[in-house]
């Protein structure tokens, strides 16, 4: 079966309300951690791929890999917009590793506790991120690669 990979914030969840940089133009993880609270969770809402990743669920394997500590207000949203997935990664609290490193981390978990090898994993994965680190480094060792800015401006024209 065929797999394809939604992160969250910026991809499938915009959550831009909650989101802050640093001056060199990293997340404020203090800021982010600070705003994530179950009101301002509520306050997201859905991008146009949600209705992609809606539709293709019932007929491909469907992962969410965030960088997001996923605490239960974030799985209530997801449950409250219909937004199902077969596993859903996510960041340890305690991790503080960059995002691509997190996700390439979670993914090979993943794939090694499904039985697969990495090649077998990735020859029909396909992910859909927003940053450009994480598309680059999955891109590299060999899952297909989706911008999600490019895919939800083409989407939401639609």
């Amino acid at each position: 079966m065929y797999r394809t990979i939604f992160d969250l914030d910026g991809t499938v969840i915009d959550s831009a309300h909650r989101h802050a940089t640093l001056p060199d133009g990293s997340l404020d993880l203090a800021h982010w951690i600070e705003n994530a609270t179950p009101d301002k969770i509520a306050g997201d809402s859905l991008l146009p791929i949600a209705n992609y990743m809606k539709d293709i669920f019932p007929h491909h394997e469907v992962l969410v890999c965030t960088a997001r500590v996923m605490s239960d207000a974030d799985y209530d949203f997801l449950l409250d917009h219909g937004l199902n997935a077969d596993a859903i990664l996510s960041r340890p609290a305690d991790n503080r590793l960059p995002d691509a490193y997190l996700k390439e981390m979670l993914l090979r978990d993943h794939a090694t506790r499904r039985g697969f090898t990495w090649v077998e994993f990735s020859k029909n994965t396909t992910i859909i991120d927003d940053n450009a680190s994480v598309l680059a480094q999955l891109g590299a060792i060999g899952i297909r690669t989706v911008c999600a800015k490019a895919l939800n401006l083409a989407l939401g024209d639609n």
